[in-house]
């Protein structure tokens, strides 16, 4: 896209969420707080569109205004209490193939030597994949076509596979209490059935089936945690999200995984 096309000419129309950062739309594009991870997340992106994966937004480049310029992605995102076609079983199936399209298509892609991400952590060491972190529903569009993609890819950084399904998995089986499942959209949805589904549609090895539900817990208390650091640092976005209030549910989860462990691994099986 020639530069020119990234000055703003049109009006600015305020987007839903943006948790970690302040979204906007411009005609077809979106703008979004930049910064020293976005040219890491930018390659990524670039990499994506140039496979073929139409999962993700496009990067288009910054704006006058310092700003990163991404494609505008039609379609509905995922907004609670979630609608009833959002908790449906297709839905679960979708995105689980969805993510492992996502991890697939990064065959290839190298991240440049020195490469800055917005991370919790340090990357594992059995890095595999760029993991987005955070495709929970409020980071999915429903498109018009019916094809589902990814947005906000600011948590984007070196992970395992696993670690980004058990991600997944924890806010889409989900793998929340029932009351906050009921509060979230769900109505008591039967976790055991589908977290398997969710591993049977994503194509877990039987190996990884035996680790995913250790990886979910541990995904959750990475979650808590670098929330916390990044609030400590004074990071504005997470010291909201902490002074709110949205760490008492996490907590919650742990001891509801503890409580149904066994229900759960036999489902995997």
């Amino acid at each position: 896209m020639p530069e020119e096309s990234l000055s703003v000419s049109q009006p600015e129309i305020p987007l839903l969420g943006g948790n970690t950062s302040t979204v906007v739309r411009v005609g077809a594009t979106v703008r979004r707080n930049a910064g020293p991870w976005t040219p890491s997340v930018h390659a990524l992106l670039r990499h994506l569109e140039y496979v073929g994966f139409t999962g993700a937004p496009h990067a288009l480049g910054i704006d006058e205004r310092g700003r990163e310029v991404l494609s505008y992605l039609e379609g509905e995102c995922g907004e609670y209490p979630l609608a009833p076609h959002w908790v449906t079983d297709e839905a679960l199936v979708a995105v689980a193939r969805m993510l492992r399209m996502f991890h697939d298509a990064q065959y290839g892609f190298r991240p440049a030597r020195g490469a800055v991400w917005r991370s919790f952590g340090p990357p594992p060491p059995d890095t595999e994949v760029i993991c987005h972190h955070d495709a929970a529903p409020h980071n999915v569009i429903w498109r018009p076509d019916g094809t589902l993609a990814m947005i906000d890819f600011d948590l984007a950084s070196p992970g395992t596979r696993l670690y980004d399904v058990a991600y997944a998995a924890w806010t889409w089986v989900p793998l929340f209490t029932d009351r906050d499942s009921y509060t979230l959209g769900w109505t008591r949805p039967s976790r055991p059935r589908r977290l398997r589904l969710f591993a049977d549609a994503y194509g877990l090895t039987p190996r990884d089936r035996q680790r995913l539900l250790g990886t979910v817990r541990r995904r959750i208390v990475d979650h808590v945690e670098g929330i916390r650091r990044m609030a400590a640092a004074g990071e504005p976005a997470f010291v909201r999200i902490v002074r709110q209030g949205h760490l008492r549910r996490p907590a919650r989860d742990l001891r509801l995984i503890d409580h149904e462990r066994l229900l759960l691994e036999h489902a995997l099986r």
